[in-house]
């Protein structure tokens, strides 16, 4: 008899305490995210200057940029009739001087573009150097593993994280050098 109180009274304990009972104090909030925001983008109108023929782009006061996430930058190279074509950097060229290259390293405050290769940078033309457009996009560490994305496709990154076209490119943007 004395089992079967022990088995009730552990029976009752089970159930009174399955019970639903007032919630506890709320807890501290997570990080909701920017409105589904994956990515980041921020774009840039620049011209390459001697002697360094380099440009550093700062990211944005209120922007902070964690150390696992992937910078990409890509290069406005042209406008087919109102189509965007951007190119992943780095970039070469193979002209009859030489080599030039458009390259770029990073921190998490700014991404400092150059030009590099075995061409003279003093003896390239303005169509080379001056009025680049860049989109700087910075993709947080958790969103790198997409296998389905082409990081060195724009158009491919745009379309995954839903970045806008650019505010700078006109149909009348000239065509780069090839």
């Amino acid at each position: 008899m004395k089992k079967l109180y022990v088995l009730l009274f552990f029976i009752g304990t089970i159930v009174t305490s399955c019970n639903e009972s007032h919630p506890g104090p709320p807890g501290r909030d997570g990080l909701d995210g920017l409105d589904g925001q994956e990515s980041f983008v921020f774009e840039y109108e620049f011209s390459f200057i001697a002697p360094d023929y380099s440009v550093l782009l700062n990211l944005p006061d209120n922007f902070v940029m964690l150390d696992s996430d992937v910078m990409l930058v890509f290069f406005l190279w042209d406008v087919q009739d109102g189509v965007e074509v951007w190119r992943a950097l780095p970039q070469q060229l193979f002209l009859q001087e030489g080599i030039l290259m458009y390259n770029f390293d990073h921190t998490k405050f700014d991404a400092n573009l150059f030009l590099d290769g075995t061409v003279n940078l003093d003896l390239l033309g303005a169509d080379y150097t001056d009025n680049w457009i860049a989109r700087v996009v910075v993709v947080p560490a958790q969103f790198t593993g997409r296998a389905s994305v082409d990081y060195s496709d724009y158009n491919q990154v745009k379309k995954a994280f839903g970045l806008s076209d650019s505010l700078l490119a006109t149909a009348e943007y000239r065509k780069r050098p090839e």
